[in-house]
């Protein structure tokens, strides 16, 4: 994939097919370049092709491969070399536990669904610009 220098990249991972249009519609509009991938499986292949996004926002509950799962390969990556890529975690899920866990994964940043177009944007913005 041939990376634009003017605009930043964002991988949104998310297995809802209607918040990954309206995710990406809204990244757009806002003068992001974004793809997407249904699950972590799918966003790790995306990553060994050598798609180096600038920002991943990622569901937690998704099929195959949820994005705890994901969360915890992409540390153990950059651990052993690999660029430390910033993650926003996306997600309803309310517990305080899940929420600790995904706090321990030194993520850049949090969404809890249903967020607005504001607050994305601005969480972006904070991140990477």
């Amino acid at each position: 994939m041939i990376r634009n220098k003017n605009k930043k990249e964002i991988l949104v991972v998310d297995d809802d097919p209607d918040y990954t249009e309206l995710t990406r519609t809204r990244l757009t509009a806002s003068g992001y370049l974004v793809s997407c991938a249904a699950n972590g499986n799918e966003a790790l292949k995306f990553l060994d092709a050598r798609y180096r996004p600038d920002l991943i926002i990622m569901d937690i509950e998704m099929p195959d491969q949820n994005g705890l799962t994901t969360l915890i390969h992409l540390n153990i990556r950059s651990s052993r070399g690999a660029e430390k890529i910033p993650i926003v975690v996306a997600t309803g899920l309310q517990s305080e536990r899940v929420r600790d866990i995904i706090e321990s994964q030194k993520v850049a940043g949090y969404l809890r669904k249903p967020f607005g177009s504001e607050e994305l944007v601005e969480t972006v913005k904070k991140i990477i610009g």
